[in-house]
């Protein structure tokens, strides 16, 4: 079970230095090929056309002449961080809307490492997580901030619901789970739904360990509140590094709705969440 090839994105910050150097770290557990990926969209001034004439050609210019800077800025902190794994590595950056751009190149990669969406970073600099997740037929892997445990070679838990997202996901991170130090299968259930939940994780454990993964099964009865805290609590409480779980929601257009918990997990897990659609 490996990763062939990974897809890092890349901006700007030690946001971005983290996760370069987290992809660099998974890549070399697998021996993968490392593709860092940037880009940026101009900006496009609100003026009159038939009044600008030239001065709006220019302004054009100028503007994609910065997003080819911002460009070029991520190239170099993605050499800078690779450094040594340099012929194991590709740099891809060009100018336009990230979210698309990055669900064209996942036709070359296994997986796709992003950041958090992060309201203060431009969309036209940064892909949203959300729209990747809906958009692509690869799993995506979303870290946040400031990553106080990896996921390799740490607990990791899988948020388990019976449905073919969760199903997929946890497949596609059959490659990480068997990176983990054991996998924590659970379900988060009312108390009438406990007997048949216990059912639902034993079978992913029993699957896991027919991979050779070090799996547990068990339900959490939720408290009321919503069920991605409980999750992200539990994740906390077992020192894990990664959350599984299935992204559920819909799209529409580019208005996108993700289910709740899907949601929380997308805004709050403080360690590194693998989600496939």
């Amino acid at each position: 079970m490996r990763f062939a090839s990974l897809l890092v994105y890349t901006d700007e910050g030690p946001e971005a230095r983290r996760r370069i150097a987290l992809a660099g770290e998974i890549a070399g557990l697998f021996q993968s090929h490392l593709i860092g990926m940037a880009a940026s969209l101009p900006h496009v001034p609100q003026i009159d056309p038939y009044a600008g004439g030239a001065m709006l050609g220019e302004m054009l210019g100028l503007f994609r002449d910065m997003a080819e800077t911002d460009v070029g800025r991520a190239r170099a902190l993605f050499w800078d961080v690779v450094g040594e794994t340099a012929d194991q590595a590709e740099w891809r950056g060009d100018v336009g809307y990230p979210s698309d751009l990055v669900v064209q190149a996942l036709r070359a990669a296994d997986l796709v490492i992003l950041g958090r969406c992060d309201p203060t970073r431009r969309p036209a600099r940064s892909p949203d997580p959300a729209e990747v997740l809906m958009a692509a037929g690869r799993p995506v892997l979303i870290v946040p901030p400031a990553i106080a445990i990896g996921p390799v070679g740490t607990p990791a838990v899988i948020a388990w619901k019976d449905c073919r997202e969760a199903q997929r996901a946890v497949a596609a991170a059959l490659p990480l789970l068997g990176a983990s130090s054991i996998v924590h299968v659970i379900e988060v259930c009312t108390a009438e739904q406990a007997e048949d939940a216990r059912d639902r994780v034993s079978d992913v454990a029993i699957f896991l360990g027919r991979h050779g993964i070090v799996a547990s099964a068990q339900t959490v009865q939720g408290d009321g509140g919503p069920r991605s805290d409980q999750i992200i609590a539990f994740a906390e409480d077992r020192g894990a590094g990664l959350i599984v779980a299935g992204g559920y929601g819909h799209a529409r257009l580019r208005e996108w709705v993700m289910g709740g918990v899907t949601h929380g997990l997308l805004e709050r897990s403080p360690v590194c969440l693998l989600l496939s659609h």
